[in-house]
């Protein structure tokens, strides 16, 4: 990563001075705004579980509506993205740690993710960048699974997991990454089995407590109400191209301005032109990356808000299966 960003800085998109002043890690700030992440989280569910134990079951649910809605923003589409590139803190293991826990929370597997994701940035949107490829839509019956609870996601990702932690490799174009004995495959089971154990842990210790609640409302909380962070990541990259030479990334990425409250649970993700130029720069100084960006008309594709990025993947199609060719 740090090459990318060496190569954006050569080019003059950002002077040396500017540049060097950007990569600064701000580990107040940074704690600040974890901070804030878990008061909204944990004062939601200790006021849910607190109606919750009192009878108030509507209360309760009203209350998990915003805990559910930014959940799913602690994983790859949001701030657990920015801890893997260990740009958050200055210190590179507590990125790391917190990068694993909040996967773990969002059932994410992170051995996939610490395989795929260099790959996505090298060559955005080419052959072999299995993060973005291919890039899927949305039944109808698939939108309605993201604005209410998405059983058929938890499905898929407790069988994935479950597979790949008694050493079942998958297949297809995963084959080749996480070949039965690579060590890209010992990444990918022991992180399946973290995820696994931990959500059992997890789920056992509510119960002890005597709080099915909490154990429900952490656990289902990565597959509901998750409408607008897929989204948000569809927009990234939904119907581009891959760039032409290597180290652009104008075709094939996009960015989308929000308000300051989306971009706070994003982690600034939305500037994601000005991610990929300089992936090592804390997301809380890419707002500044982006002020230049705009004034040197660096972006090729850009949404000036969350409901103009709806409705750009609305007509290019996102929320329609593809079509397949009849046969003859």
């Amino acid at each position: 990563m740090a090459d990318i960003d060496s190569q954006a800085s050569e080019s003059r998109l950002l002077d040396r001075e500017a540049y060097r002043a950007l990569m600064v890690k701000r580990d107040g700030l940074a704690a600040l705004l974890l901070l804030a992440r878990t008061a909204f989280h944990v004062t939601l569910l200790a006021c849910g579980n607190l109606l919750f134990s009192q009878g108030h079951l509507v209360a309760a649910i009203l209350l998990l509506i915003p805990h559910f809605m930014a959940w799913s923003f602690l994983g790859w589409a949001g701030v657990g993205h920015e801890l893997f590139h260990r740009s958050v803190f200055s210190s590179r293991r507590l990125n790391l740690v917190l990068f694993r826990l909040f996967s773990i929370l969002t059932w994410n597997n992170y051995g996939y993710f610490e395989v795929t994701h260099p790959a996505h940035h090298r060559r955005t949107l080419a052959d072999d960048d299995l993060e973005a490829n291919p890039q899927g839509r949305l039944t109808p019956l698939g939108t309605l699974a993201l604005l209410t609870i998405d059983l058929g996601a938890i499905y898929r990702r407790v069988r994935v997991l479950t597979l790949n932690a008694i050493d079942v490799a998958p297949g297809g174009a995963l084959a080749k990454v996480f070949a039965p004995g690579s060590q890209e495959f010992v990444q990918l089971r022991n992180g399946a089995r973290a995820v696994l154990g931990a959500q059992a842990l997890l789920i056992a210790t509510c119960l002890w407590f005597g709080s099915p609640f909490l154990a429900l409302a952490i656990s289902l909380a990565p597959f509901c109400m998750t409408f607008p962070n897929r989204t948000l990541a569809a927009l990234q990259h939904f119907n581009l191209a891959a760039d032409e030479s290597p180290g652009d990334y104008e075709s094939s990425t996009r960015t989308v301005v929000l308000d300051p409250i989306s971009g706070f649970f994003y982690a600034d993700m939305n500037f994601h032109v000005e991610h990929h130029y300089f992936p090592a720069i804390p997301h809380y100084n890419l707002r500044r990356v982006h002020d230049v960006f705009r004034r040197r008309g660096k972006h090729r594709h850009i949404e000036l808000s969350y409901w103009n990025g709806v409705k750009l993947l609305a007509r290019e199609g996102f929320f329609m299966p593809r079509k397949t060719p009849a046969s003859s």
